[in-house]
């Protein structure tokens, strides 16, 4: 059973251990080694593992395994080279990747805390991932709700009171009320930040709370009859918050408004788009009528094509549709330019379209599908070439 330096002492960044075994591992083509004592945390609770150096070289990760018999747990640190049993190993742990991890997962219990305080509500899903930290509880909050939990959350940080470890006997561990109360083999290790939370961890918090620095709950949603909540603590809140400034202050530049009111010039710029676009779409449609007026008769030509630079999707339908209430054959609608290539949508009432499909597929490489009735996709070829080719069909 290897000793679990990181739970005497979350602060450990140095430690010597026996190596016990190497086993060569086909699969990830690298060594697992077990030492006698560690203070590297394996990814355990949704929490990533610890990163940093063992007897020189970098530790690629690191894994709990638990005997199902005895419940012995031993820790697997994969190395790319082998390290010979029975030598002593010196292992260095990367105290920025811990420092991160200890304050989002200290921040988690503190928001748990309370939403099991003031609602009840279980946290059932934890992931503390390298940039995101998510919650899942079992019932619906919303953003006001937490707005106050986290104002409280921070209020705990504030406060700055020592964080306490524990590993209660049997009769102690029964008689107390705490989170994740399920049957557990072996020692339980309980983690409470006092009046907020009380709970069975086994990953390494901060020693007081103001070393959080910031909880800030970035985003909730529904998931699974409960919500997903987003948070981050600490160095990631700040990093947060500056790219989201950064972000607002380039918004406010182009704006022309202050930065607490790019919303509302957001608001009115999108009204002014859709006031556009309308006008836009009126022009266009006027231009493919005054261009219809000048095709041929159908009692000259059996089928029309049109031409266009820019045309959105429901005026190129509507066109292609006009057309073929109007020739024998098919409707071309083509919009786009001889460099780029062409968006088409051909209709026709008479023909099968899916023909024709398979014909430009044939000899322009096209692309597309449709119905027997339309058809759309991309060419790419000369209108000229095109043109050519529908009239000697």
């Amino acid at each position: 059973m290897t000793r679990k330096l990181y739970d005497e002492d979350a602060r450990l960044l140095h430690f010597s251990g026996t190596v016990l075994s190497c086993e060569y591992e086909e699969k990830k083509h690298c060594y697992a080694v077990i030492l006698d004592q560690t203070a590297f945390f394996p990814e355990e609770g949704g929490q990533m593992p610890d990163h940093g150096m063992l007897a020189g070289q970098e530790v690629l990760d690191v894994r709990l395994k638990k005997d199902p018999e005895t419940f012995e747990e031993t820790i697997l640190h994969l190395l790319k080279q082998p390290l010979a049993p029975g030598t002593q190993a010196e292992g260095q742990i990367d105290w920025a990747h811990r420092f991160d991890q200890m304050q989002q997962h200290s921040g988690e219990h503190i928001i748990s805390g309370l939403v099991n305080r003031y609602y009840q509500y279980h946290n059932v899903g934890f992931h503390l991932g390298a940039e995101e930290v998510t919650l899942d509880f079992d019932g619906t909050l919303s953003l006001e709700q937490l707005r106050a939990i986290e104002k409280e959350a921070n209020e705990a940080v504030k406060a700055n009171f020592p964080v306490q470890v524990s590993f209660p006997d049997a009769k102690t561990l029964a008689a107390l009320d705490y989170r994740s109360k399920i049957e557990l083999k072996g020692a339980v290790r309980i983690v409470e930040f006092p009046g907020y939370d009380i709970c069975a961890c086994c990953a390494p918090h901060v020693e007081r709370t103001g070393e959080i620095g910031l909880i800030k709950i970035t985003n909730v949603q529904s998931h699974r009859g409960g919500v997903r909540v987003n948070i981050l603590c600490g160095d990631r809140a700040i990093a947060d918050y500056t790219r989201k400034q950064d972000s607002i202050s380039s918004i406010s530049v182009q704006l022309s408004a202050k930065p607490d009111k790019t919303a509302e010039a957001v608001s009115r710029l999108r009204q002014e788009n859709v006031r556009l676009k309308e006008q836009i779409c009126t022009l266009q449609a006027a231009l493919m009528q005054e261009k219809l007026s000048a095709l041929p008769s159908p009692a000259d030509s059996r089928h029309a094509i049109l031409f266009a630079d820019e045309l959105d999707a429901i005026a190129a339908r509507n066109t292609a549709n006009q057309l073929a209430d109007t020739y024998e054959g098919f409707g071309f609608m083509l919009v786009g330019d001889d460099e780029k290539g062409y968006r088409y949508v051909i209709a026709s009432r008479h023909l099968d379209c899916r023909e024709l499909s398979a014909s430009l597929r044939k000899v322009f490489s096209a692309k597309g599908g449709g119905s027997g009735e339309m058809i759309q996709g991309t060419i790419q070829t000369t209108g000229k070439e095109l043109t050519a080719w529908i009239q000697n069909m």
